[in-house]
């Protein structure tokens, strides 16, 4: 791509997000809608180059998800979450890496958590306060059905009409090939990897079991995004929605009555035994090429001994090709074990607890939906990196688990109350 057309790209994704925030400024609603199809339709490779050189290329989703944030911000009441304190604890020892290792290297590292992290976290967080779980929910449920449907058909029709968006650049190069698994290709919609595609329907499995729809209508969304989940060959992202759905139906009693959780496992089962001989010949297929992925991310737990107590590892070395690399591995597709290497122990440990409490939450049946779906994804969180929109969306969800979690507690004594941080409203009339 020229430098005029690199501009140009650049200019209409700047000018699209400004247009949305101008009408999102007076419909908060419309400013999750039009985020959300962002985040679901818009490739990773779309965006802009932003910095003195360019050298910072940040996804559409991304700015839009920070614009987004901004516009939603008029927000009365926020309660504090540990959750926040956590994010800021994860950039500050990613920071940390400029004084431990080469600044190079961190630097690298720094950009993902503070832009796709920060982004989607802060986005999901202030959504959810501003306009309202329910919403955010129903959002969610409607846009994912769609995604759902668009995987289907391009499992059944070969024909994916976001790889069309040729880009040229490094990203497009990493994710613009369609991934094949035992003589199939692997349905990736607007997300770049089968992976990403497969662990983003999972996370909204819970959410749209939560939605204020009819049971029938939630039961066929759910149905949908089962198919396109096993549409992707992603065991992890099977696994993750499958698990979805039985951790909902034993700790959502709130959500779901006794028949439709009964309803729910035997739907899930029933599709599960219908897709099983696919799955199973598509794997059995692919032979060497499963099993030596899932032998890969097995020795990547490996690299744990090699990872620092704060900062980057001192195992990370940039490769002439650019890639930057740990010993003899390439790739980390396993977020626990990167989390280690490029933030530190203490990161880890940190992000352990935080997950500990939300398996507590859970078993003790207060965890909100969004906190169920974030118990889901732990076989993902273990074994799969934050790759293209899956980071800003395991985040936004992250986000709107702090804010309902919060939202749940019971309100604080009056003589607390200063405790709380607001964001006043400019136009009180407006601010729902």
């Amino acid at each position: 791509m020229s430098g005029l057309e690199q501009a140009l790209v650049t200019t209409m994704a700047i000018l699209l997000v400004v247009i949305v925030g101008v009408i999102a400024h007076r419909s908060p609603r419309f400013a999750f809608v039009a985020t959300m199809c962002i985040l679901s339709f818009a490739p990773i490779w779309i965006g802009a180059r932003l910095g003195f050189n360019g050298n910072l290329f940040l996804p559409v989703a991304v700015i839009a998800s920070f614009a987004a944030a901004v516009v939603l911000a008029r927000v009365r009441e926020l309660r504090p979450s540990p959750v926040d304190a956590l994010l800021l604890f994860l950039i500050v020892l990613s920071a940390s890496s400029f004084i431990t290792s080469d600044p190079g290297l961190a630097l690298s590292f720094l950009v993902t958590p503070f832009a796709y992290f920060l982004g989607g976290y802060a986005f999901g967080r202030i959504a959810a306060a501003r306009i309202g779980a329910d919403i955010v929910y129903r959002t969610v449920a409607i846009l994912f059905t769609v995604v759902a449907v668009l995987a289907i058909v391009e499992f059944t029709t070969g024909f994916n009409p976001f790889i069309g968006l040729r880009v040229d650049g490094s990203l497009f190069q990493e994710w613009g090939d369609i991934q094949i698994r035992g003589g199939f290709a692997r349905a990736e919609a607007a997300f770049g990897h089968s992976i990403a595609l497969g662990s983003c329907l999972a996370l909204a499995i819970p959410l749209t079991l939560a939605a204020r729809f009819p049971f029938w209508v939630r039961l066929g969304m759910v149905g949908l995004m089962l198919c396109a989940t096993v549409f992707t060959f992603s065991r992890i992202g099977i696994v993750c929605a499958f698990l979805g759905i039985v951790l909902c139906a034993l700790f959502l009693p709130d959500r779901l009555r006794k028949r439709e959780r009964a309803a729910i496992l035997g739907g899930g089962g029933i599709l599960g035994l219908a897709m099983l001989p696919l799955v199973s010949s598509v794997f059995s297929e692919a032979g060497e090429e499963a099993v030596n992925s899932g032998a890969y991310r097995g020795d990547l737990f490996t690299l744990l001994s090699q990872a620092q107590l704060i900062g980057l590892s001192d195992n990370a070395r940039r490769a002439p090709s650019g890639n930057i690399t740990f010993g003899r591995f390439v790739s980390i597709d396993s977020q626990l074990v990167l989390t280690s290497l490029t933030t530190g122990l203490l990161a880890l440990v940190a992000v352990s607890v935080a997950l500990a409490v939300a398996i507590v939450l859970c078993l003790r049946g207060k965890a909100q939906p969004a906190t169920i779906a974030l118990i889901a994804q732990l076989p993902a969180i273990a074994t799969v990196a934050l790759i293209t929109q899956y980071a800003v969306m395991l985040w936004l969800v992250v986000g709107i688990a702090a804010t309902t979690q919060a939202l749940a507690r019971p309100a604080p004594l009056p003589w607390r109350a200063p405790m709380q941080f607001a964001l006043p409203a400019m136009n009180p009339s407006r601010s729902t």
